[in-house]
Formats: C-alpha cells, structure tokens, sequence
C-alpha cells in the first residue's frame, strides 16, 4: 500500500469511514456537513486537495474575489488556485492545493483542508 492509500485509510478511520480509498480515477469526494464538498486526487509526484462551496447568485462576483486573493496571498501561504464548477447541477467556488505526495499525511491532509474551508469562507463579501 502507498503512502497516499495509506494515509487516505488512516484518515478515513479517524473520521468514522473506514477503508476510505481513491476510487478507479485516483480520486474520492466527501460531503461535509456544513455544505463543503472536498476531494483528494492523485497526480503523478502531488497530490491535489480540493475544497468547495455552492454559490448561487453571487458566483461570479466570488471567483473575481477568490483570484484576487490568490494572487495577493501567494506568497504568505500556500498556493491555491480558483474555478467556478458545476456539480449536480450547483455552482460551486472550487479551491486546489498541491501537495507533493511525499509529505503527505493525515495531519497535512486536515491542514489543508482546513485552509481551505478558511479561504473561501475569505471570498464572501464582508
């Protein structure tokens, strides 16, 4: 088992999902309770976390926000690209992050995550 399937297992345990493991496309997708949506994908030597959030009306106007933020913020954290997406028929404010897959782990996992959950809560209008 590799690190990524590893850690994936571990974290599922944690969380009350056990065996939690990419599926055919090297990739899973949660539904948290508070509305976000994160995925975890495997890309070659990274790996990339996702996080997102339906927007309604107001989709546009956070995209704009998120890639201002993202552009500003480069360089304090870590990176984090922006999309608009739609998915099941919602608009979702869509967050990546990178991570080399070397260094990942349960702890970088809930890190990101949690990043991003905070970064986009950022793009709303104050």
């Amino acid at each position: 088992m590799n690190r990524l399937a590893t850690t994936l297992k571990a974290f599922g345990d944690e969380i009350g999902l056990e065996g939690l493991s990419l599926r055919k496309r090297h990739h899973l997708t949660l539904q948290m309770e508070s509305g976000l949506r994160v995925a975890v994908e495997a890309a070659e030597n990274d790996v990339l976390v996702y996080a997102s959030e339906p927007v309604a009306y107001e989709g546009a106007e956070r995209l704009l926000r998120a890639w201002r933020q993202a552009y500003f913020n480069r360089l304090k954290g870590r990176p984090v690209q922006a999309a608009l997406r739609e998915e099941d028929e919602t608009l979702r404010l869509l967050a990546v992050a990178r991570l080399p897959a070397d260094d990942f782990s349960v702890q970088t996992l809930r890190e990101t995550v949690s990043y991003l959950a905070r970064w986009l809560d950022a793009t709303r209008a104050d």
